[in-house]
């Protein structure tokens, strides 16, 4: 997993994230990532909720599957091999 490292973070922007932390009962690296993904990727349950109904819309797009048999004489024509 990548990281992020971050460096001269100003004295009070520091305090604040420490006081942020500590009332959530988070780490401050747990604290950074939760204000990260707020600013900037959302929540990850809704980005998956997101990323589900694209899918569910691509696949309905798609023309259905044709086949030259049925399942039915597919499978008895393996069962009579």
């Amino acid at each position: 997993m990548p990281s992020l490292q971050i460096r001269d973070l100003p004295d009070p922007l520091h305090r604040l994230l420490q006081r942020r932390a500590s009332a959530q009962k988070r780490s401050l690296s747990q604290q950074a990532l939760a204000d990260l993904e707020a600013i900037v990727g959302g929540d990850s349950r809704q980005r998956r909720q997101l990323a589900l109904e694209r899918i569910a819309q691509r696949w309905q797009q798609r023309p259905a599957l044709q086949w030259e048999e049925s399942p039915e004489s597919l499978i008895r024509s393996d069962r009579e091999r």
